[in-house]
């Protein structure tokens, strides 16, 4: 046939009347592949005997391809190929394949001779395809690849390229080279890399963090050495995926490192260091706070009470001051202490509410010696109690838990939490609380006593009362103690450690008021000079000063005396005196008012203390000197109580 007969518009032609021309003709031009007409064509163009046709077209163009094929090897591949998806029979597969063995044997001598010395590495990587898959043997593959290893490590020397040199080492590391130069390669790709890449460095990292143009060579940077794979390229990648977030925190950084600077705390520089973790700031922050920890835990040490639970925890989580700082070193906190402000963060975790008395009419029995503790919230008056109760057995003293006066519980849980070095919380402001004890006196017989704690809110709130009426003005309740034939020790409760210390008032329908700790003392004490039938039952008024251990380590009555006058207590101090003087009180000392220090033990920052006994002893032992013989109302009276101790 003539080519120049197979145009575009002749196959065209036979499409469109194929199901009219005879299969056998339709078969003839398929398999002649010069004549562009294809059993695909005729599937395409509709011909209703296709499937017949393909049957047909398969066994013969099996045929015809494996007769042109007999004497080539790249023939004979295709065949082989051809049989492996399917699209031919396979009924020469095997002849095809010794075939193929005879021709690549001759033919691959021939071709190794002519390239065994060549530079040309693409014919080197043909020749090294044909023995990997199959067509040639083995024999020469090693020197072919040995031969390529040796050009691409030339060239990768000639190149200076940073990338053409990656690009051999991740040959050497895939295995493709049995014999390399990877070590060489990688002293001479690290040698190139870092000249060019620590000036440039270098040159942005001098920038400030705020330099938008720092940002735009930083990109550079990265895009650059991205594919560089050497120990020091990739050591400067993670540190500009650092300076990153270094660039990206710096605005935010510069306004807080503003902020700190002028408040200049050690808090402040660890909670920015904290939030800004790679700020250019982080070695002056770092420094400051080293500089200032001496003063702050002298300070600590000094002032503990300065230093709140919360405060403390914050100073430990975020690292500002470390356990070898607070304990080791400094000796700020004790091992307990530290890791008690781990656990307990605040005061209210460590806390469980107080369990109160709920007696409408709180009452102490008839005979016994009542002990009343005045002060405003927070003046320390229940740490007070909490000493005491600590001391049961100590002098005889012990109290009942169920005793009538209702206000056992509560006095088990105040011994608990002096033993255990542990602040109660604040007690229920609505009610009085009675609790009821014995102790002996300094022979040893028995004396009962009733420890009555006064609510600290009414003390402070009857000082705002324009008109006060009476007793009963203190709260509910304490007109019926205070009205009693019992024998009455008072204790006035100050913590001196606010000069002036104020309680706010704020209570519902009422104008906010501030009511200072003197003035509610002062305004007690008048009251009760203003009800002489309840003085004349009064055996002792003494003054205890909480949180003593701020006061220094030797406290002399003198001192005592100048810093309550100095805080503004000399009113209510001269007008006790008085009252000791005009209904004789505290015979035993000469009508003399007592000052007590007091502390229920070591404090020290972060509300934690080691309890210590010293002073809760020492007022326990003036209960002790002034608790009057119990009279028994139901052994005839005094002289039936005389006759009952004579007899004992």
């Amino acid at each position: 046939m003539n080519m120049d007969m197979f145009t575009e518009e002749w196959r065209k032609n036979i499409y469109l009347r194929c199901n009219v021309a005879p299969m056998e003709q339709l078969l003839q031009l398929c398999l002649n592949p010069e004549t562009g007409i294809t059993p695909e064509g005729l599937r395409d163009a509709g011909y209703r005997k296709i499937d017949q046709l393909e049957q047909r077209y398969q066994v013969q163009a099996e045929e015809v391809f494996w007769q042109k094929a007999q004497d080539s090897v790249d023939l004979l591949a295709q065949y082989v190929e051809k049989c492996e998806q399917h699209v031919f029979s396979g009924t020469h597969l095997d002849k095809a394949k010794e075939l193929i063995r005879q021709h690549a044997a001759a033919q691959e001598a021939k071709d190794w001779e002519n390239i065994c010395r060549t530079q040309d590495r693409e014919l080197l990587m043909a020749f090294i395809k044909k023995c990997k898959d199959g067509m040639y043997s083995q024999s020469h593959l090693q020197e072919a690849l040995t031969w390529v290893e040796r050009l691409d490590w030339q060239t990768a020397q000639d190149s200076h390229d940073a990338v053409v040199m990656n690009g051999y080492i991740q040959k050497c590391a895939t295995g493709f080279y049995l014999m390399n130069h990877l070590e060489e390669a990688k002293a001479l790709l690290e040698k190139w890399a870092n000249g060019t890449l620590l000036e440039e460095w270098n040159a942005l990292w001098v920038l400030k963090n705020t330099d938008p143009q720092k940002k735009v060579l930083l990109d550079r940077f990265v895009q650059k050495y991205a594919q560089n794979m050497t120990d020091t390229a990739m050591e400067y990648k993670a540190k500009a995926e650092e300076l990153y977030k270094v660039i990206e925190d710096a605005e935010e950084a510069r306004k807080d490192w503003i902020n700190a600077k002028k408040t200049n705390t050690i808090l402040d520089y660890a909670n920015f260091l904290e939030a800004h973790p790679y700020s250019e700031y982080r070695e002056e922050a770092e420094e400051l706070i080293r500089s200032m920890k001496g003063n702050l835990l002298t300070d600590m040490k000094c002032y503990p009470f300065k230093y709140s639970r919360s405060m403390m925890y914050e100073y430990i989580s975020t690292g500002a001051l470390t356990m070898e700082d607070l304990v080791d070193v400094s000796h700020t906190l004790t091992d307990r202490a530290y890791s008690h402000i781990k656990r307990y963060p605040n005061l209210a975790s460590e806390q469980r509410a107080l369990p109160v008395s709920t007696l409408e009419n709180p009452h102490s029995e008839d005979g016994n010696t009542d002990i009343y503790f005045w002060g405003i919230p927070s003046s320390g008056k229940t740490c007070v109690l909490a000493g005491l109760m600590s001391l049961t057995g100590r002098l005889g003293f012990s109290f009942d838990p169920k005793g009538p006066g209702g206000g056992g519980h509560y006095a088990m849980d105040l011994r608990n939490y002096a033993r255990t070095s542990m602040l109660p919380p604040s007690t229920e402001q609505s009610y009085i609380q009675v609790i009821d004890g014995e102790i002996d006196d300094e022979n040893g017989y028995l004396r009962k006593i009733s420890l009555i704690e006064m609510s600290g809110e009414k003390t402070a709130r009857f000082a705002s009362i324009n008109n006060p009426t009476g007793l009963k003005d203190l709260g509910e309740g304490a007109a019926g103690l205070l009205s009693n034939e019992n024998s009455k020790v008072f204790f006035f409760v100050i913590d001196p450690t606010a000069n002036e210390k104020e309680i706010s008032l704020n209570a519902l329908g009422e104008q906010p008021q501030v009511v200072k700790q003197s003035d509610a003392l002062d305004c007690i004490a008048s009251l009760l000079n203003q009800n002489p039938g309840l003085m004349r039952r009064v055996v002792a008024i003494h003054i205890i000063l909480t949180k003593s251990d701020t006061l220094g380590d030797i406290v002399t009555p003198e001192m005592l005396n100048d810093i309550l006058n100095q805080q503004g207590y000399q009113a209510v101090l001269n007008r006790i005196k008085r009252i000791c003087e005009m209904y004789d009180i505290n015979q035993t000392s000469d009508n003399k008012v007592g000052l007590y220090p007091f502390c229920v033990g070591k404090f020290m920052p972060g509300d934690v203390y080691t309890f210590d006994e010293t002073d809760s002893l020492k007022i326990l032992r003036v209960i002790q000197r002034n608790a009057i013989p119990y009279v028994n109302p139901n052994k005839g009276g005094i002289w039936g109580s005389l006759k009952e101790w004579f007899n004992s």
